[in-house]
């Protein structure tokens, strides 16, 4: 598979007349969702919400896809009813709907009323709950009942959007092939980072004591195993220390795995309040994208690279098309090889003996994502492809 550029543009947007709901039962705090609606008010359009917020859960195990625990999390929905009850004017009023994540099943909730009012509905999937249940987090078997529903479900989600927004052309493809959506429905949407919260800070590290962070749910795909054998194998190096801030499907494993090789160059934050994770991540000099080699790794770009450039950080992730079709090696990202510890060894080693190419990275890897990948940014393409399907 080739590279392909992305391409975005500043689009001029009709703002005064756009008016748009932003519905669902998403969770408010949930990354992506803060994005968006940050995106569109400083784009300077009339935005209503109409959610019944139902809290993000985990879902990192079998026992969490059992029918009876799928039947509690559906009956949480139950709210929206009343919700929309009470907001059918601005539901009337807007131009189109932009359903907020996790917002599979409440897409199938929101279609009735733009049915009725006569209105387009807009999705941001995020991830396939189909391949990130079966392929990346294995909790189901591709042949099992559940994962044909699961495939079936979500090929149904997508018949009733009318603006399917992947977040790179390869998950585009990956989306299009999978479930069928035809072409004229999707547009590519980068997740991008919400600047408020990842705050900038010029890089100033001059020295070769550096600071290597991990900050994540722990997934499969994530390749954590890697960053644990990286830290075992540059042991000795006093100068270099791991900082792994999060937790999640492999957390345990690897934590264990640090405690039985004895690494007194890592650090855990697993069991502290979301609150306080900037002030930890914040001090990274090396901030790790994805190091595992999977499919889903070769089509998507992981928050974590977008928050890392927010931070101002040296972002150091797998090279693959998908990073490339973006992100220039040694220039605004450091690209190493997928699942090996060794080179992710050698990446980090050079690292801290080049001072000066980490500034380099850090500051053109800013520059790169105050020009494209800000709520603002966001929200300018995010309105343009809406003003397209209206």
């Amino acid at each position: 598979m080739g590279t392909r550029k992305i391409i975005q543009k500043e689009y001029p947007i009709n703002k005064n007349n756009m008016k748009i709901c932003f519905i669902g039962t998403y969770d408010k705090n949930y990354t992506g969702n803060k994005i968006v609606l940050e995106g569109l008010l400083r784009n300077k359009v009339k935005v209503s919400e109409v959610n019944a917020e139902v809290k993000l859960t985990r879902l990192d195990s079998k026992k969490d896809m059992t029918w009876m625990n799928m039947a509690k999390r559906l009956a949480k929905k139950y709210r929206f009813a009343v919700v929309v009850g009470k907001n059918i004017d601005k539901i009337k009023n807007s131009d189109i709907f932009y359903v907020g994540y996790p917002g599979h099943m409440d897409v199938l909730l929101v279609y009735p009323l733009a049915k009725t009012f006569n209105k387009k509905i807009a999705f941001a999937p995020v991830i396939s709950f189909y391949s990130g249940f079966s392929d990346e987090q294995g909790i189901l078997n591709k042949g099992s009942v559940m994962a044909t529903i699961s495939k079936y479900g979500e090929t149904l989600v997508y018949k009733c959007v009318d603006l399917v927004l992947p977040d790179t052309p390869y998950q585009k493809e990956f989306f299009q092939k999978t479930f069928n959506i035809p072409e004229r429905k999707l547009r590519v949407l980068p997740i991008g980072a919400d600047d408020k919260y990842y705050k900038h800070t010029p890089y100033k590290n001059k020295s070769k004591k550096i600071n290597v962070v991990y900050y994540g749910l722990y997934s499969p795909i994530h390749g954590v195993e890697y960053i644990i054998e990286a830290a075992n194998l540059l042991k000795n190096d006093r100068d270099i220390k791991f900082t792994f801030v999060g937790q999640g499907n492999t957390f345990e494993e690897n934590y264990n795995r640090a405690q039985k090789l004895h690494l007194e160059n890592v650090e855990f934050f697993h069991d502290i309040p979301v609150e306080e994770h900037p002030a930890i991540i914040e001090k990274a000099d090396i901030f790790l994208g994805f190091l595992e080699k999977h499919p889903t790794v070769e089509r998507v770009i992981p928050n974590k690279v977008y928050q890392g450039l927010a931070l101002g950080k040296v972002v150091v992730t797998t090279d693959v098309p998908v990073i490339r079709s973006i992100f220039t090696h040694k220039e605004n990202m450091y690209f190493t090889k997928p699942a090996s510890a060794e080179e992710l060894a050698k990446a980090i080693k050079e690292l801290k003996e080049k001072p000066v190419l980490r500034k380099k990275i850090a500051d053109n890897g800013y520059a790169l994502f105050k020009k494209k990948f800000t709520p603002k940014a966001v929200g300018n393409q995010l309105l343009h492809f809406m003003e397209e399907v209206i």
